[in-house]
């Protein structure tokens, strides 16, 4: 994948990086897992609760996926993993954007947050892909 070389990180700063997706990854997955039922309350999902503790465990294991190797291509893949999780929290976010919610507002918020993140894992993920 060709972006412009201004976007993509430098291959140490998508290290450190990929560190920081680790331990983002890690708390989020923490809170999916422990608290399910308020996090699907705060933006309008209900009978959420197994679906947040699926995405909770996926977030995990993408956290112990990247710190579980030392190597650059098998970072590059779990920061990969991370991608398909940011499409899947998408999907998820989805049934809370109707206009019947009330608490759409946060709901979109949550959206524009998955949506910066993702924007950060891709770049991240090139970065550790590229073989030069």
């Amino acid at each position: 994948m060709q972006l412009p070389a201004v976007l993509v990180p430098t291959r140490p700063q998508a290290e450190r990086l990929s560190t920081a997706l680790g331990w983002l990854s890690l708390g989020l997955g923490a809170v999916e897992l422990a608290s399910p039922g308020a996090l699907a309350r705060s933006i309008g999902l209900p009978r959420s609760r197994t679906l947040l503790r699926g995405l909770g465990m996926r977030e995990v294991a993408a956290g112990i996926g990247i710190f579980g190797t030392r190597s650059r291509l098998g970072r590059s893949l779990a920061v990969w993993a991370r991608v398909a999780g940011d499409v899947m929290d998408f999907w998820a976010l989805g049934p809370a954007l109707s206009r019947r919610n009330p608490k759409r507002d946060a709901a979109m918020a949550a959206v524009a947050v998955v949506a910066a993140v993702t924007v950060i894992d891709v770049l991240c993920a090139v970065a550790l892909s590229d073989d030069d």
